[in-house]
């Protein structure tokens, strides 16, 4: 009995659904995040006054939500995803370093809300490793196929000779060349 749904039809959706939504989902993200930074800075400056107290600075948090609002664009259109993932992975693995420069902020190893939020980073840094390895393998792959199809017309132009003698070897005459004694 055969069914209308099959598992093998729904992976190989979700196999081709996955990247663009894990980018646009990222890059929903970011910008979300990015804005409420824009928006309300102090709730940040207040957090890396308790951690990072040299960086607790209204621009800064404007400059790090500006760039989080850029970054979440860029993903969404799929410009520059590779570097743009790795700038977000570098974003995360900075809100991390809190649980390592203060753990007392986040209540690690057992956490206290601050730290259950900034918890989040992990899966998010997560995701922009997989979002850049993802466009990096793509990027490789179209790459490979330009040089090999680049290769074959280069090989075609280059020897007109070749394929008269190949058109000829398949016809099934050949030119014999005379014999040189050893």
């Amino acid at each position: 009995m055969k069914t209308l749904f099959s598992f093998k039809t729904l992976f190989s959706f979700a196999q081709r659904l996955a990247g663009p939504l894990l980018r646009i989902s990222l890059g929903l993200v970011l910008l979300w995040i990015g804005s409420l930074h824009l928006q309300n800075p102090h709730s940040i400056v207040v957090l890396l006054s308790l951690s990072l107290p040299f960086l607790a600075y209204s621009a800064f948090v404007y400059v790090l939500g500006a760039l989080e609002v850029i970054a979440g664009v860029l993903l969404i259109a799929g410009l520059w995803v590779r570097y743009v993932a790795l700038l977000a992975l570098v974003l995360f693995a900075g809100t991390l370093t809190i649980f390592v420069i203060a753990p007392a902020v986040t209540g690690f190893p057992i956490l206290n809300l601050t730290g259950q939020f900034l918890l989040k980073d992990i899966v998010l840094a997560s995701a922009a490793i997989t979002v850049a390895a993802r466009d990096a393998a793509r990027h490789e792959a179209k790459r490979a196929q330009r040089t090999q199809l680049a290769s074959r017309s280069e090989e075609q132009a280059l020897s007109p000779v070749n394929s008269k003698s190949k058109q000829e070897n398949a016809s099934g005459t050949r030119e014999q060349t005379p014999s040189q004694p050893l």
